[in-house]
């Protein structure tokens, strides 16, 4: 990361072997090939046949695509609640995680179980607003520090571009080398070769504010792992998806190739079997010699057990994919605890996402409490927060009511029980219109006190009440 003068490689050179060696490397391989079957194109597109005029059907499943979506939509379809009891920090949290960035936390968290690994750059944007750009794993070079891959020392940010050498279009690469030093730019658009791109500063801060340039402390880049293995879930369901896809194929060619009808011929009279079906449809009827005649075949193809074959693959894929089955006939009129245990798999993924996406909220809690200070919210460092995720399994919501009066019978904290129920997405602001409708409330009861007590009611004889 730091090269000096005598160095037999530049940083630039640098920068450029370590992007041709992720490229082609089996990580960089399997990230591009659970990408290509994330969106529906797997194996089943190199199926050939040999026979002219058979057909060649290539029939997609989008069985990982389902199961992904269904993992992040089960976690993160509805609002996660993000509080503190620092009150200040806890609206500074909930106006940074608007619309805009929840749908971006989404999308980040989706990178993990699609590419192995999700990844996430906070920056300034133009506005000085803090922004997140969420970045494919394929465009992302890490530079761990330990072998268990919890820090990073820096990391090259890549990607494809185009530009015009007058009215030629040419593809390069562009590249950032990020370090908590700053960030320096390259690009090969001389020759192939990696050089400082010259459009950029050569040494540039991780951003600028009214003029001045600043640093974060750590690298600005945040991740969250499917698994240890930093591994996509395509690469545990390859092969089960490949047969799926496979098998239906082929199954459709036969359907499609299987005539209803084969005719047998005897001492027809015509000259080839073209004339007997241009024969055929046109005048329904045929020639023959005198003791001739044509009988018919009809083929039962038995596709039923192959059928139930493709349907076990597809139920053994969303079981070792930890997903829910949404084609089983039970699972509308299953119980509550029934409908746990179904879901039980899929739970448990889901907590460990959970899990990873708040670890990674953590990381970015330093870049998210500089920029607090520096648009004078002010300093939160030492304030903690907690992450509350919502997830998306059926449930009776009766039983959520009665759950949360059982908890505040019990003493539970009110914070702690709307931070639980699956509709609150400002936690803060939820208490706020508790407090404001209890003071109506007040205001109201004691309005009334006071109209009561100003009227005069006369007493049955005529006195005075007591």
């Amino acid at each position: 990361m730091r090269m000096n003068g005598s160095a037999p490689m530049t940083v630039a050179q640098i920068v450029g072997e370590e992007i041709r060696r992720f490229v082609g490397s089996e990580l960089y391989a399997s990230i591009q090939e659970a990408e290509k079957y994330y969106r529906n194109r797997s194996d089943v597109q190199r199926k050939t046949n040999e026979i002219a005029k058979r057909s060649n059907t290539k029939i997609e499943h989008p069985v990982l695509k389902k199961l992904i979506d269904q993992k992040i939509n089960y976690t993160l379809s509805r609002p996660f609640s993000i509080s503190s009891d620092n009150t200040k920090y806890s609206e500074a949290l909930n106006s940074l995680f608007d619309d805009v960035v929840r749908q971006k936390i989404k999308r980040f968290g989706r990178g993990a179980p699609r590419q192995g690994t999700g990844w996430m750059i906070p920056y300034i944007g133009t506005g000085g607003k803090l922004c997140f750009m969420v970045v494919p794993a394929s465009n992302i070079i890490p530079f761990w520090v330990d072998d268990e891959h919890t820090e990073l020392d820096g990391f090259i940010y890549f990607r494809s571009v185009v530009i015009y050498e007058g009215t030629n279009p040419r593809s390069i690469i562009k590249a950032e080398l990020w370090d908590a030093a700053g960030v320096q730019y390259f690009d090969n658009r001389a020759s192939g070769e990696f050089r400082q791109d010259v459009d950029m500063p050569p040494n540039a801060s991780h951003f600028i504010v009214n003029g001045q340039g600043y640093n974060w402390k750590t690298p600005p880049i945040v991740w969250c792992k499917y698994n240890d293995e930093e591994l996509p879930l395509q690469y545990y369901l390859k092969d089960l998806i490949d047969d799926i896809n496979w098998q239906t194929s082929v199954t459709s060619d036969v359907l499609r190739d299987v005539a209803k009808f084969i005719w047998v011929l005897k001492n027809y009279a015509g000259e080839d079997l073209g004339e007997f079906v241009d024969a055929l449809r046109k005048y329904l009827a045929i020639s023959v010699e005198s003791d001739g005649g044509v009988d018919i075949i009809q083929p039962d193809p038995k596709v039923d057990s192959v059928l139930d074959f493709i349907d076990k693959q597809r139920r053994d894929a969303i079981d070792m994919g930890a997903g829910v089955d949404t084609k089983d006939p039970e699972l509308g009129s299953a119980s509550g605890k029934a409908i746990y245990f179904r879901y039980m798999d899929l739970d448990t993924d889901s907590t460990n996402l959970q899990n990873e996406l708040k670890a990674a909220f953590l990381r970015l809690k330093p870049f998210w409490d500089d920029y607090f200070q520096i648009i004078g919210l002010g300093d939160f460092s030492g304030s903690t927060f907690e992450v509350i995720f919502n997830t998306d399994m059926p449930v009776d919501e009766s039983e959520i009511f009665k759950n949360a009066q059982t908890a505040k019978a019990l003493g539970v904290s009110m914070r702690t029980i709307l931070s639980n129920l699956p509709w609150i997405k400002d936690v803060d602001e939820e208490l706020k219109r508790i407090a404001d409708e209890a003071d109506e409330i007040r205001l109201r009861d004691e309005d009334e006190i006071a109209r009561m007590a100003g009227l005069n009611f006369p007493a049955p004889d005529g006195g005075d009440l007591e």
